[in-house]
């Protein structure tokens, strides 16, 4: 899960193979592969990219999803934790063709990211065009700090 500023909370209910799986992927970007890849046999992990940026009293999580319908991505939103989930369907022209080569991608995918706490939940929404997914989220509003007087116990 990402982390966006903050720390992961113990006890969420996440899945072991889920974490590695995320964990694999940020050591195949470490070592300077796609997060997109086959290993020897085993399923392929489909991870959009993603920017967090902040800016005119909002956080805006954008995620790169070409090839996705907007109809096959999902946002859920529990307590402080954003999940982006979505589909990308593999389309054939042709029945009877035969491939030669395949480089593209199809699957499922889930990412995670724990929101900052001045994150408002209740205004959150999501737009999507040309493959470009953006979620708003606005800003709780700033409390103001004060100083507090200490009082002498004589």
């Amino acid at each position: 899960m990402a982390n966006l500023p903050g720390t992961r909370r113990p006890g969420t209910g996440r899945s072991v193979v889920r974490d590695w799986n995320q964990l694999e992927n940020q050591m195949q970007r470490l070592l300077g592969r796609s997060p997109l890849w086959e290993g020897d046999g085993e399923p392929f992990l489909l991870s959009p990219q993603v920017d967090f940026t902040e800016s005119n009293g909002e956080f805006i999580l954008t995620a790169e999803l070409p090839g996705i319908e907007p109809e096959d991505v999902h946002i859920d939103l529990e307590g402080n934790v954003l999940t982006l989930k979505g589909e990308k369907r593999e389309v054939r022209e042709k029945e009877d063709e035969k491939v030669r080569l395949s480089e593209r991608r199809y699957g499922t995918f889930e990412r995670s990211f724990t929101l900052p706490l001045t994150a408002d939940p209740e205004s959150v929404n999501a737009d999507f065009e040309k493959g470009v997914l953006r979620i708003h989220m606005g800003k709780r509003p700033e409390t103001r700090g004060r100083k507090i007087e200490i009082k002498s116990g004589e």
